[in-house]
């Protein structure tokens, strides 16, 4: 086991994404023809924003409605032109992990027709008739379950706080990456939460964890929308006000000296929309004469966009500019302006004049301006395009591919600028995302980042809440996740990077020749130390030990007898092996009764594995596992051998070594 451990580490650590491998016989025989990239373009015309209905969610849980993987029947799947390596590949970049529901849908209308169909389905933010609960009003409902006698209405939200609240968005969050229908629409949001970062490592946002759930939502609700409109909502959020300190932000006071507050106006500029240097459409930095880079902004534009951002605070506040955390303010609305502490004069941002206005209780019209100029700048369509390429697709794209997905943000095809559903579909169409040549491509693809790793190998075996485990106030939860502190163990949990920079630079280049001789950067490899790796082996480890369905049943009489000894500050959820044990068993013993009986036949226990391994190189990789890898990792399960009176546990341990160490191999760590 762990020569396999270290042969895993050895390939995913140097041997890194980029080269293309040699797969086991099985899977060289899957077709590798490329579907067609071009289709006619879908409806792109940006829905009108409402605000979400609320009330009481008349649809099922998430967790429970979700689609039961071992009921999915492929077997024709040979016959679509969608092949399932496609396929896989497909929902990798677009879904937090394939299943094979999603695997037979992708396979039986094609991957663009899946890409426009997930485009177009509806959302709880702009449908009445979508009865799903935003992450803000699932939120409030985990809460309520979890401590009743705390939030028992809506208004307690703004009057209590702690440290673990935001455990309850992290539920939500996982709730919806999991089990939501809409999994582009959830996938990007969690792209563009990587790009405008706010944190719940930040005390503040930690101890109101509502309004966490608030900036959720904000990155879903707009995901398919205008950029333009992302950013003026994100400007106002009491999040990122909090977060980057312009909440309670007060013009320039000549008595004490003191200047408006810098720091979202200048990350505003630098991180969410134009970048350091002046760019070419493909995302290519201009020069000068001297070839040096030309600037985009400079100090003098930040602390003019400073004097825009002031007046802003929490709505319900006692005093202007205060932090209190529980005495009424509100977290989850917009911040509400306060003309008293604006500063009304001229302005110039990037070169245009901002007028000056009168002093008033209305909304000033600077703000607006400011973001206008800042959203036409030519910048913005390739920092963003650049950005969604690197976190859905590839970490090294050409410019051209750059300059075709900023292309689509510029003009949507209706004079439209700044439609991120356009510039996504234009994103996962293109012939750098759908073509195969680039699979094998050296230089092409990227890591994963361990969260998303996570997800996927969760969604691949039928995760549900454990029903049953008791919060902080000793509170019986029921339909709700519980995942501990997670960026702790993997480097990563959503809102909780430890900068406004992310979890990890765009610019990262490993200490690696490979990378430094081919100018290619791999971000994601950032986070991946060996301790996060051996720490992420360890959580798929207690994933598959601990809290996956037939083993708890081997420990307890009941899953309610296990979940009643479980608490708050553990993971808390159940994967089921049902399928993959009965994949094992039927080549076995040509039966699922669950006794394994011919498991001491080294020839029949060889078939047996070699059957479960290639159903775990298509479920997990779809089916791209090297040979050479395949061929050690049956070594090693072969070699896993139980008195003859432990048959299931014998099946079990080889279940768990089958799946780790290929969810911890470079064939899954890596996204090609």
């Amino acid at each position: 086991m762990r020569k396999l451990i270290r042969y895993s580490y050895y390939i995913l650590l140097t041997a890194y994404l980029f080269t293309g491998c040699e797969v086991a016989e099985e899977s060289r025989t899957e077709d590798s023809t490329s579907s067609s990239s071009s289709s006619s373009n879908s409806s792109e015309t940006t829905t009108t924003d409402t605000t979400s209905t609320g009330g009481t969610s008349q649809c099922p849980s998430l967790a429970v409605s979700s689609s039961n993987n071992s009921s999915i029947n492929t077997d024709n799947e040979s016959n679509s032109k969608t092949t399932r390596i496609q396929a896989h590949r497909l929902l990798t970049q677009a879904t937090f992990g394939p299943t094979e529901a999603e695997m037979a849908r992708v396979m039986k209308i094609g991957e663009t027709a899946w890409i426009d169909e997930q485009l177009s389905l509806e959302s709880s933010y702009y449908s009445s008739s979508d009865c799903r609960l935003t992450n803000l009003e699932r939120y409030k409902e985990i809460a309520k379950m979890a401590e009743p006698t705390v939030y028992q209405t809506d208004s307690n939200f703004n009057s209590n706080f702690h440290g673990r609240t935001s455990d309850y968005q992290t539920d939500v969050w996982f709730e919806n990456a999991l089990h939501a229908p809409d999994q582009l629409r959830t996938r990007v949001a969690f792209a563009l939460s990587e790009l405008i970062v706010v944190s719940g490592k930040k005390q503040r946002t930690r101890f109101r964890g509502d309004s966490l759930a608030y900036f959720d939502d904000l990155m879903s609700k707009h995901a398919f929308g205008n950029y333009r409109d992302l950013i003026e909502d994100v400007s106002r959020s009491p999040t990122m006000g909090l977060f980057l300190s312009h909440q309670g932000n007060k013009k320039y006071d000549n008595t004490s000296n003191t200047h408006p507050d810098e720091n979202y106006a200048r990350e505003l500029m630098q991180l969410f929309t134009i970048g350091l240097w002046e760019m070419d459409d493909n995302g290519t930095m201009q020069t000068d004469n001297n070839s040096n880079p030309i600037p985009s902004y400079t100090q003098d534009d930040v602390e003019e966009l400073a004097r825009v951002m002031t007046g802003y605070d929490l709505k319900g506040n006692s005093k202007f500019g205060r932090t209190n955390r529980g005495q009424g303010e509100e977290w989850s609305t917009p911040m509400e302006f306060t003309g008293a502490y604006h500063d009304y004069g001229l302005k110039s941002l990037l070169g245009e004049n901002i007028p000056q206005e009168i002093q008033s209780s209305n909304k000033p019209y600077d703000l607006d301006k400011a973001l206008d100029i800042i959203f036409k700048h030519q910048n913005v369509a390739p920092h963003v395009s650049r950005h969604l390429i690197m976190r859905l697709v590839t970490s090294n794209p050409s410019p051209a591919y750059i300059g075709r997905g900023a292309a689509k943000f510029n003009d949507n095809g209706n004079g439209v600028r700044g439609d991120l559903k356009a510039a996504v579909r234009a994103v996962l169409i293109d012939v750098e995302a759908r073509g195969t040549a680039y699979q094998t491509n050296t230089n092409y693809g990227k890591a994963k980042e361990p969260l998303l790793a996570f997800t996927q190998f969760l969604r691949a075996f039928n995760i549900q809440p454990l029903d049953g485990w008791k919060s902080r106030m000793n509170a019986t939860m029921s339909g709700v996740y519980q995942f501990y502190y997670l960026e702790n163990t993997i480097g990563q949990s959503p809102l909780r990077s430890d900068t406004v920079f992310n979890f990890f630079s765009t610019d990262f280049v490993p200490a690696d020749t490979h990378f430094d001789n081919n100018s290619i950067v791999a971000p994601e490899l950032q986070i991946q130390s060996d301790t996060i790796l051996i720490k992420f082996s360890n959580l798929i480890l207690n994933s598959l030990w601990t809290l996956e369905k037939n083993r708890i049943l081997e420990e307890n009489p009941s899953l309610e007898t296990f979940a009643a000894g479980r608490k708050y500050n553990q993971h808390n959820y159940v994967i089921n092996l049902d399928r993959e044990l009965q994949v094992l068993e039927n080549s076995l013993d040509g039966d699922t009764n669950g006794d394994y009986e011919n498991i001491n036949d080294t020839s029949k226990k060889d078939t047996a594995v070699t059957t479960l391994i290639s159903h775990l190189d298509k479920v997990l990789t779809g089916g791209v596992l090297p040979s050479d890898y395949y061929t050690a990792l049956k070594t090693h399960l072969m070699n896993i051998n139980y008195s003859t009176t432990k048959n299931k546990k014998e099946a079990l341990a080889i279940m768990r070594d089958a799946i780790r160490f290929i969810v911890t191999s470079s064939a899954y760590m890596i996204q090609k």
